[in-house]
């Protein structure tokens, strides 16, 4: 199973999200790859792969400089858990490509032949319509959408959405999208249950029922080099537990659903 986080709109929770869901999922007893996709490497920099580490990383899988199974490293302190790390160097990735045949299936490339041996792929996606994020639909299976509850977010997920519909339209293969996800929640801050209501109205069967709520915890926990999940048991941590099974459960369900068709 291959799973993104997705959102090109940037500072989301993209990157938390995919970190904790990657370790409660291994946490399971699932193999987990987490694959960071971002030139600040704030997955790799969340479970202790800082940008000094000299291993091979995404961006010389996607330039075809080694082999996809060179890049994957176990993540220390978490069993069943392996990455492969992001790159500063992936800030230039659309350059670096420019003269490359069909560069958007570069990405598919590099991650299928590693999905095979792994229970689930968990990418955490770039920001933006680069070359790089527009590849992770087509190589998905299931797309978390994470999104804050403000103003700017609600308009940037209406976006979203529009152009996923327009760009599923007439193709065969697309990435589902299993659930939007609120996070950074605080009822305290104005207008937040306005805004939470008007995204669940909209996409009645869309939203997670779990919402990730505001918490200190999520920011400290890079600084230590290991995710929240197993830095600290706070109300963000206990979230993403609950996540994990309802976005298992919505798996499973589909699933069925499909099988019986």
């Amino acid at each position: 199973m291959i799973l993104a986080v997705y959102n090109p709109k940037g500072g989301c929770g993209k990157t938390t999200t995919a970190v904790n869901l990657a370790t409660e999922l291994a946490r399971r007893g699932r193999s987990v790859l987490l694959v960071d996709l971002e030139a600040d490497m704030g997955s790799s920099i969340s479970v202790g792969v800082g940008p000094s580490d000299t291993g091979a990383s995404i961006f010389e899988l996607l330039l075809n400089q080694r082999r996809p199974s060179d890049a994957v490293r176990p993540v220390a302190k978490i069993p069943n858990l392996h990455l492969v790390a992001g790159s500063p160097a992936l800030a230039g990735i659309g350059a670096a490509l420019r003269n490359v045949r069909q560069p958007e299936r570069r990405l598919a490339d590099c991650i299928r032949p590693l999905a095979s041996s792994m229970d689930v792929v968990v990418l955490d996606s770039p920001s933006n319509f680069t070359v790089l994020s527009l590849s992770v639909p087509a190589l998905a299976q299931h797309l978390v959408v994470p999104i804050r509850a403000d103003y700017l977010s609600l308009e940037s997920l209406a976006h979203f959405l529009r152009w996923y519909r327009d760009r599923g339209a007439g193709r065969d293969r697309m990435a589902h999208l299993s659930g939007i996800l609120l996070t950074m929640v605080d009822y305290q801050r104005e207008a937040t249950r306005e805004i939470v209501d008007i995204i669940r109205v909209h996409n009645r069967r869309g939203v997670f029922r779990t919402e990730i709520p505001d918490d200190p915890r999520v920011s400290e926990a890079p600084s230590h080099g290991i995710p929240l999940m197993l830095y600290s048991r706070s109300r963000a941590a206990l979230a993403y537990e609950r996540l994990a099974g309802e976005l298992l459960q919505r798996i499973e369900r589909r699933g069925r659903v499909s099988r019986a068709r």
